[in-house]
């Protein structure tokens, strides 16, 4: 017996390979850097966001020459305000709209040389995107004409013989 294919079994085929909506992006990197404190210091780095997402801050003690006595990091909007913040090998995620925004580091070398390194990074994971209503549409109106094309077949009816 082959399989019944019909009309609307290929437009929901079709319908979910053009109508699929794009994977969901992956992480984009808005800061990576690694560097030096000397003594005291204190960082400030303006990053742009350009879409609503997770926002992910990853600060760490590189583990070269010196250590560093103590190492912090806050994010800051324009409007003032701390939205987050991590420490020392921790990281800290923030769900944030597009906007600009302020990551500001500071740190502390211990040690004979006051010279400690230092690595920031932070990663934007955009936000899912929601299923279009076109193909989504398209893919229910499918389905609905494939449940009617099913009920309006003619079936077969057996005569009744009288004996």
């Amino acid at each position: 017996m082959k399989p019944d294919l019909n009309i609307p079994a290929l437009v929901i085929a079709i319908a979910f390979l053009v109508g699929a909506p794009a994977a969901r992006a992956s992480d984009v990197t808005l800061l990576d850097t690694v560097g030096f404190i000397r003594g005291s210091q204190v960082f400030s780095d303006a990053i742009n966001v350009t879409s609503a997402g997770r926002l992910t801050i990853t600060l760490a003690d590189v583990p070269w020459l010196d250590t560093l006595q103590s190492l912090n990091c806050f994010l800051s909007a324009p409007g003032g305000g701390i939205i987050g913040q991590a420490q020392n090998g921790l990281s800290e995620a923030v769900d944030v709209q597009p906007g600009t925004f302020y990551v500001n580091w500071f740190g502390q070398a211990a040690g004979p040389l006051s010279l400690g390194a230092y690595s920031l990074s932070v990663h934007l994971q955009p936000a899912a995107l929601p299923v279009p209503l076109p193909p989504a549409l398209l893919v229910l109106l499918s389905g609905l004409g494939s449940l009617a094309t099913r009920l309006r077949r003619p079936r077969l009816r057996l005569a009744a013989t009288a004996g």
